[in-house]
């Protein structure tokens, strides 16, 4: 941190001598409408900074050497950085003037200026206008306050006859929003003191519609746009025109699961109303992720702008570079590498993916999603066909025991089956030493299984005492045997997966261990810490606890019935044993029973004789 920046820094207090003192910077412009004694890059403070490896890709579509890009408003610096290196001449805008000061001498290859939007000099155009965060930080609080829909126009304006605009705009609509958990985040996030974030605002586009109308209004065409997922500051899923809206098309089941892979990564350990996972598989069936989609890219274009690229559906990592789409072509689904990793990535034994690919086939189902249906009705013969099937697929792919490659870490929701058979979708991770196959088969299972039981979805075992044991009867239902060193290797892969994939320290590996084994109805989600998911546990465990208590007490009083009667007997006993009356009553009772039999077996005896006299005389 520089000098100057230090000074101006609200916890260090405000020295304007040392301010004044600092050397100046050659690339910083200050615009005017600056603030001072304030930070965007604050990640506690405000949002965080727009990244990922499909927003470089798409930019990097629209740099060149010799293009003039304008940057408005906060980013990664990688983002900003790879403009830079593809060429370009970079323009960075930041309202802060920490920031703009820190940015200025961190890269001297850009050009910063200080200042809030509505300061831009009209007369200068850019070949590339880049809003990945937004119009939200481009306003400043020392001087005019533009609504969102000023701020767009204003952006468009500084578009050249043939450049290109590329605006990230947040759906007060989307997923993100509805589960959003956090009190007081107004008060604790600096970047929502003002009142353009008013919920009143009717001039700020609300749709993916309404926002393209906007840009036409300001003399742009879109020439490509897409729903962002699962955040907007950090989009990994890219959905686009030819996808968006189209539940006939081949591609559905592929979204379906890179989208529940992406909000599981995201929200990882974030408290949430609910679970974003359902909202958004129930948009995907009605065709309306778009209406619930964090945020829209909008790639829009001036009148003598090129071509612009479009994709359907792309997929990269939140941080890094890597990047891939997946497009269908008739009846043939594939699937291109758009950005390769930056090398090779290899943590805990498992190495990274460099070569995704997706089966060929465009009709068939996610076998996870097959599952949890099957579970749901109770349909116990499908639900045992389609696991032997699995078991059989997977003993196919395994040679003298042992699997490798991606198949190794797929778990039910990477499985595709079409009519050929089954297949894999894009995975992220294969070991590099094979995996005994029953480890592996346990662990997709038991992974089934901890969802079911988690996830608070009907299924035919809701009193099932673990994840284990559920685990131990659908494997029985494939003829395969579980002991406890088995799933403890399957947990122990699966914790290797998530540390490859989240960097776990040795500390959280153990927690999460012992949380994954632990698993019994009653617990809650293991990924995603939903309200809505953590009050149907408790409700489970109350239920149980009712259910054991109602137990407790029948026992109690079946045993108090029969200590009752058992004393009651005793009693008798011992008042024949031991009495003169008792052993008279004894003697009567005894005479009575042996007078009783011997007078049933002599009437019996009559019976049987005049019968017998009556079919002689019958017969003669």
């Amino acid at each position: 941190m520089s000098e100057r920046s230090a000074a101006l820094l609200p916890n260090e207090g405000t020295d304007f001598a040392a301010a004044l003192a600092a050397p100046p910077v050659n690339n910083l412009r200050r615009i005017g409408g600056e603030m001072f004694a304030w930070s965007d890059r604050d990640p506690q403070r405000g949002p965080a900074l727009p990244r990922g490896a499909v927003l470089r890709h798409l930019i990097g579509e629209h740099a060149a050497p010799g293009r003039t890009v304008l940057v408005a408003g906060p980013h990664a610096e990688e983002v900003v950085v790879a403009l830079a290196d593809s060429g370009a001449a970079v323009t960075w805008l930041l309202r802060s003037l920490v920031d703009a000061e820190e940015a200025a001498r961190n890269h001297p290859r850009i050009t910063v200026l200080a200042g809030a939007a509505v300061k831009l000099d009209a007369a200068e155009k850019f070949d590339l206008v880049v809003a990945a965060d937004g119009v939200e930080r481009l306003n400043s609080a020392e001087g005019e306050q533009m609504t969102a829909a000023q701020l767009i126009d204003r952006l468009a304006e500084a578009v050249q006859p043939d450049g290109v605009l590329l605006l990230v705009h947040d759906n007060r609509l989307g997923v993100h929003h509805t589960v959003r958990l956090e009190p007081g985040a107004r008060e604790r996030h600096d970047s929502e003191w003002y009142a353009a974030e008013d919920e009143q605002d009717t001039q700020r586009p609300a749709s993916q519609e309404q926002l393209a109308a906007r840009l036409a209004e300001s003399g742009l065409t879109v020439g490509a746009s897409y729903a962002v997922f699962p955040e907007p500051a950090a989009p990994t899923v890219l959905v686009g025109e030819g996808l968006l809206g189209e539940v006939s098309s081949p591609l559905r089941p592929r979204l379906g699961t890179a989208l529940s892979q992406a909000f599981a990564a995201a929200f990882r350990g974030r408290p949430v109303l609910s679970d974003p996972r359902r909202l958004v598989n129930r948009a995907l069936r009605a065709g309306a992720e778009s209406t619930v989609a964090p945020a829209w890219l909008i790639i829009a274009q001036a009148q003598d702008a090129p071509a612009v690229n479009r994709h359907e559906l792309l997929i990269g990592d939140a941080r890094g570079t890597f990047a891939y789409e997946v497009a269908s072509s008739g009846n043939q689904v594939r699937t291109t590498v758009l950005q390769p990793l930056e090398g090779p990535i290899e943590r805990e034994g498992l190495r990274r993916i460099s070569e995704p690919t997706a089966p060929g086939a465009d009709a068939g189902y996610v076998l996870e999603e097959r599952l949890l249906h099957l579970a749901a009705t109770n349909d116990l013969r499908n639900l045992r066909i389609e696991l032997t099937q699995y078991d059989a697929w997977l003993r196919g792919q395994a040679q003298d025991g042992l699997l490798t490659g991606p198949v190794a870490l797929a778990g039910l929701a990477d499985v595709f089956v079409t009519e050929d058979g089954a297949a894999l979708l894009p995975t992220r991770w294969e070991p590099v030493e094979p995996v005994p196959f029953e480890t592996v088969e346990t662990r997709a299972i038991w992974q089934f299984a901890v969802q079911l039981i988690t996830s608070g979805q009907a299924h035919p075992w809701p009193v099932t005492s673990s994840a284990v044991d559920l685990t131990a009867i659908m494997l029985g239902m494939v003829g395969q045997g579980v002991g406890a060193d088995q799933v403890r290797a399957a947990v122990d892969l699966h914790v290797r997966l998530e540390t490859a994939d989240l960097e776990l320290s040795l500390a959280d590996q153990h927690d999460r261990r012992l949380q994954l084994l632990a698993v019994s109805p009653g617990s809650a989600s293991v990924d995603v810490a939903g309200f809505r998911e953590l009050t149907e546990a408790l409700w489970r465990q109350r239920y149980q606890a009712s259910h054991l208590l109602s137990m407790m007490d029948w026992t109690e009083q079946m045993i108090k019935s029969r200590d009752l009667a058992v004393s009651k007997m005793d009693w008798e006993v011992q008042f024949y044993k031991k009495t003169w009356a008792g052993r008279f009553l004894w003697v009567s009772r005894s005479a009575y029973r042996v007078l009783m039999r011997d007078g049933r077996k002599f009437v019996r005896g009559r019976r049987a004789r005049k019968a017998a006299e009556a079919q002689a005389n019958a017969v003669r």
